[in-house]
């Protein structure tokens, strides 16, 4: 519902929005954390890629001359997966995301067992977090292992200052999403979970 306008809706195509390769498109971090790869076509010639694996620069792509994407695909989610995306900006409609932050969560017997957190605007391509990503493994699915994430998510990227936000804002409100991914899966109100956003 927040993509873009209804002219843009009606003409543009998701393959067009992977190959613009903007670091704050909207559906790539969302693709990237669900592990999404792109089939690459020149003639006769398909080779597969990972879509994180797919942005190489700003706006720069690893598609070589004459070739274009041909389809997207998705792994089959897990048992016990859990996935969120959210883009945030000055106007629900109509806007570029200041941060687009996207979670695919894998939950067994309370802990993670597999995580993978992507963002858009945190960088000059759409990028995973891997350290974050890293600690959340194998922890216990509880207030003070978030906290911790949070914490560590809140340096891993160095985004820069721009028009549409803070480096400082960008750092902050990634972390907060994680937050809010952790309030949302869990039914734990904010005033209840030791994690009550901070003035």
């Amino acid at each position: 519902r927040r993509f873009a306008a209804p002219p843009i809706k009606n003409a543009g195509t998701l393959g067009g929005n992977l190959a613009n390769a903007s670091p704050i498109g909207d559906s790539m971090p969302g693709l990237i954390a669900l592990d999404a790869r792109v089939l690459l076509r020149r003639g006769e010639r398909l080779r597969r890629v990972a879509l994180e694996d797919f942005y190489t620069g700003y706006q720069q792509t690893a598609l070589e001359p004459g070739e274009f994407i041909q389809a997207l695909e998705l792994p089959p989610a897990p048992a016990g997966h859990l996935f969120r995306c959210w883009k945030i900006s000055r106007r629900f409609d109509q806007d570029i995301s200041r941060v687009c932050g996207a979670f695919a969560l894998s939950l067994a017997d309370g802990h993670v067992s597999d995580a993978r957190i992507a963002f858009g605007g945190m960088a000059a391509t759409p990028r995973r977090a891997p350290i974050t990503e890293a600690l959340l493994v194998g922890q216990p699915w509880k207030a003070d292992t978030i906290s911790d994430a949070m914490a560590v998510l809140a340096e891993e990227f160095t985004p820069r200052d721009d028009l549409r936000a803070s480096a400082a804002y960008r750092r902050h409100v990634a972390a907060k999403l994680l937050q809010r991914l952790w309030l949302e899966a869990s039914g734990v109100p904010a005033s209840l979970s030791g994690l009550e956003p901070q003035a």
